[in-house]
Parts: C-alpha cells; sequence; structure tokens
C-alpha cells in the first residue's frame, strides 16, 4: 500500500480481542465520534446513535449482553452502536432547518427532501404501504429503471447498511490516533435493547470495544479470500 497515514491505518488496523487498562482520553474519543459523524449514509439522514457505557453497573450488563467476550470485557471503552429505523422525519427536518440557514432553498433540495423522501420512507400503520410500495416499484422496473420505495424491512436494511459506515469510519479514526477497536455482533439483542431502553424502531447493530492492544490482542494473522472473489470487472 502506499506510504501515507490512511493507508498506514487501513493496514494496521486489526479486529482486537484483548486490551490494556489504559484510558482513552476524551479529546481523542470526541474526534473520532466526530469523524463518524461525517461517514456517509442514504440520503444523508444519519440513522445512528453511539451510546458511550460509562456507568459501572450498566457496563457489567452490557458485558454480559456480549456474552462476555473477552473484547467487551477488557476494553477499557464499551460503546453501543444504534441503528434508528424511525428518526428519518427528525433528521430529514434538521437538515432542512441547516439549509434554510443558509439562504434559499434549491428546488433540488426541497423537492427531494418535502415530497420524495417521504414517498420512499412512509410505510403507513402496521407497515401496510410497504409491500405495496415495493410491488409497484417492481412492476415498474419491469418497463424502466425504478428506485426500490421500500418497504419497512427495506428501510431497516438501509439504516444498518448506513450505521456500519459509521462505525468503519469510526474504527479507522481511532486507529489512526494509534487505538484499536473490536466491532462485536456476537451480542444478545433483546438484552441490548432493553438495557439501553430503545425505542420500537431502534437496535443495536454493534458493540464497540475501544482501547489500546495487548501484547495477545490480535489472535491471528490476516487472512484475505482472492481478490478475484472480491473484485470482478464487466
Amino acid at each position: 500500500m502506499p506510504d501515507s497515514p490512511f493507508y498506514s491505518a487501513v493496514e494496521s488496523r486489526r479486529t482486537v480481542r484483548d486490551f490494556l487498562p489504559d484510558p482513552v482520553p476524551q479529546e481523542v474519543l470526541d474526534r473520532c465520534l466526530d469523524a463518524a459523524r461525517l461517514a456517509p449514509s442514504s440520503s444523508n439522514l444519519q440513522p445512528w446513535e453511539f451510546i458511550i457505557i460509562r456507568d459501572p453497573e450498566t457496563r457489567r450488563l452490557a458485558n454480559a449482553a456480549c456474552l462476555d467476550q473477552m473484547p467487551a470485557k477488557t476494553a477499557p471503552v464499551l460503546i453501543a452502536l444504534v441503528t434508528h429505523r424511525d428518526t428519518w422525519r427528525r433528521n430529514r427536518d434538521e437538515i432542512l432547518r441547516i439549509f434554510e440557514g443558509r439562504g434559499p432553498l434549491r428546488p433540488s433540495q426541497a423537492s427531494y427532501y418535502r415530497r420524495i423522501i417521504p414517498v420512499i420512507y412512509t410505510t403507513g400503520p402496521f407497515g401496510v404501504l410497504g409491500p405495496l410500495k415495493r410491488a409497484f416499484s417492481r412492476l415498474a422496473s419491469r418497463f424502466k429503471p425504478t428506485p426500490n420505495l421500500m418497504s419497512r424491512s427495506d428501510i431497516r436494511v438501509m439504516a444498518h447498511k448506513s450505521t456500519a459506515l459509521a462505525a468503519a469510519t469510526f474504527m479507522l479514526a481511532m486507529r489512526a490516533e494509534g487505538f484499536d477497536t473490536c466491532p462485536m455482533e456476537g451480542f444478545d439483542p433483546w438484552r441490548a435493547k432493553a438495557l439501553l431502553d430503545l425505542p420500537r424502531g431502534a437496535e443495536v447493530n454493534m458493540f464497540l470495544a475501544v482501547g489500546r492492544r495487548s501484547e495477545k490482542g490480535v489472535w491471528w494473522d490476516r487472512a484475505l479470500v482472492p481478490r478475484e472473489w472480491a473484485v470482478r470487472e464487466i
């Protein structure tokens, strides 16, 4: 890889499973969280929330929800990265407020956020409109390229994809600061949701253990599948 800070962070980032007790400076954590907020998201709706678990008893229960994995138990910082499916209206309105504070809205901005976004993200009571919109999109696609107008499950997938982009940005930022992370998908989602008192349209995307790796923090050498399995041209 080229010799640059970015590629150095990419190359040296590893999933670390054992951490030193050294604290993570708050200014470092804040910089990395702000970097994560710059991650791309679908329609810039930013459907994520980083919950830093500070309270000792909540941390103990979070460790248990993470199945008492070594990264959760040893990391000085544990973060729950939450995906919100139903915050699109609030976030859309805030984006419009910011745009309007900069001057008159461009017609494309007004049309996209006031007309197109509601059509895509509204699923109606109990999600009944979602399957109908999806079926319409599929039928229209037979005649011309048509976006998926999205059911509730499609919106859930979209929100998780965007949240994962924020997670990746945060992990690379931490590595650039000289710290390490472990993204954990192995956890009890029901206990985690109850512990964090999340609303109905929210769920934990992953837990992130954060700190400095110990000498035994990296368990295996990196192994990549062949490049042609991951990249192809047509």
